[in-house]
């Protein structure tokens, strides 16, 4: 099976999961998009592993890619290959980084740490907006292949020189006459790196359109999602990178008519930093505050249950672990939104929906948005600028209670039928609203509780 796996709201969706899932099935899993400013949650055989760059196939042995269009932090590369490593898993694929995949320099994350928009925006301080602004300027870029050539001192030299008013600015060089010294340091660590990486890079393009043509079956793996895309994202609180499936495309050099379109439904949105989200529960100045285990007591439980909005935003944020993977910032948690989803499904041509800690809404009560309004007006689209808009909430609330062990076991031997009746509604109200199937039901976060047999017989009749 070819397919593009991507997020359908502002990520955290359980990509990774569903990631690991599906390998099986694929020669080789790739990532096409963003850097190590995302992080990949898997859990495999009782362990647990984050992978940053690392594409989650790496876990099953899959032959894994780097892409052309990734921004690539060498240090992280090889922190999450000693991670697979001491989880006790063995890496036996072939391992290729693209050539023309953009390199994170030091600068980059000094730059992002110091600069606007890692206050503004809420940044993760990896270096991204700076490494993809020297792309963008097409003469300050270091590429992988620059790395492994044999003009690497030169290169960094040059840059670093070129780029000295804003490293004085950002206080990463004291004084013009320390750039020569920066330039070796940096030359120093990196020529470390690159005469290790030497024997991984390539292209992904010309291999994998080779191995498309013998029948070799790909996994394109996205990071952050739909709504922090570049382009059709919720700017400027997005991401650096093309994170819809056409940006696989473009990015690899693939014909995208060759793959299925698998987008990643969380069964609520969060959203990690800045940015106006509709149907947000509690605010963001409190949420930042919060922290991981802090456990909601019976009787706040009580009141969220009876309308506490703020309560029931965090009772969902610590039972879903909602608390970056990379940065260990808390989550924004929100109620569904349709709205959202039919955009996604839309600008992503999405084929199936996989939904994702469903599990998390048990016992809780909740309700979708199906539509947004501001200053009277109502709509169905989502807009370009969320400022103003409020959610429009269908009639429904949606509830079931919390499955057993035993249940759960029983749902993924036993298939679609087998889930609650509440939470088969509320899968029914999305996919009717948005009118794509379901195809796969995650209800822990384990790879083997994945409930698949039928749910996608049965969602497509909810089509008819």
């Amino acid at each position: 099976m070819n397919a593009v796996i991507v997020g359908a709201y502002w990520g955290d969706e359980g990509k990774g999961k569903i990631v690991d899932l599906l390998a099986s099935q694929a020669d080789w899993v790739v990532r096409f998009n963003g850097g190590d400013n995302a992080g990949h949650t898997i859990v495999a055989n009782g362990k647990q592993v984050i992978l940053h760059i690392l594409p989650a196939g790496v876990i099953q042995g899959k032959n894994v890619a780097i892409g052309p269009d990734m921004f690539f932090n060498p240090k992280t590369f090889f922190a999450d290959y000693d991670a697979v490593v001491k989880a006790g898993f063995r890496i036996i694929g072939k391992i290729l980084i693209d050539e023309r995949a953009h390199v994170i320099m030091p600068y980059h994350i000094a730059l992002d740490a110091g600069g606007e928009a890692s206050g503004k925006l809420g940044t993760t301080k990896r270096g991204i907006g700076p490494v993809a602004k020297d792309k963008a300027s097409r003469t300050e870029d270091i590429t992988v292949h620059d790395l492994v050539s044999g003009d690497f001192k030169e290169k960094i030299k040059a840059v670093v020189a070129a780029k000295v008013n804003e490293l004085l600015q950002h206080k990463v060089v004291e004084r013009a006459a320390d750039l020569n010294r920066y330039a070796e340091e940096i030359y120093s660590e990196y020529s470390r790196y690159a005469a290790k990486l030497r024997s991984y890079v390539g292209s992904c393009t010309y291999t994998f359109n080779e191995e498309l043509k013998n029948g070799k079956s790909l996994l394109l793996e996205g990071a952050q999602a739909t709504l922090l895309d570049v382009v059709h994202g919720t700017r400027p609180y997005v991401t650096s990178s093309n994170c819809t499936a056409g940006g696989a495309a473009a990015n690899l050099g693939i014909d995208l008519r060759k793959f299925k379109i698998i987008a990643i439904v969380k069964a609520y949105p969060t959203r990690v930093g800045e940015g106006h989200f509709p149907t947000e529960l509690g605010n963001y100045e409190e949420t930042k505050k919060e922290r991981k285990g802090e456990m909601l007591t019976a009787t706040e439980k009580k009141k969220a249950i009876d309308g506490d909005l703020k309560l029931l935003g965090k009772w969902i944020r610590q039972d879903g672990g909602e608390f970056g993977a990379t940065t260990g910032r808390p989550r924004r948690t929100g109620f569904p939104d349709f709205v959202a989803l039919r955009y996604s499904g839309m600008i992503n041509s999405v084929d199936e929906w996989v939904i994702t800690k469903i599990d998390v809404l048990s016992g809780k009560p909740f309700r979708a948005a199906v539509a947004y309004e501001k200053d009277g007006r109502k709509t169905t689209r989502f807009p370009f600028k969320l400022e103003g808009w409020k959610p429009v909430y269908g009639k429904k609330e949606y509830f079931w209670r919390q499955m057993s062990e035993s249940e759960e076991t029983a749902a993924v031997k036993k298939g679609y039928d087998a889930l609650p009746e509440g939470m088969k509604e509320y899968i029914r109200d999305l996919v009717t609203a948005i009118g794509i199937p379901v195809s796969m039901v995650s209800i822990g976060p384990q790879r083997e509780k994945t409930v698949i047999k039928d749910v996608l017989k049965r969602t497509r009749e909810y089509l008819k």
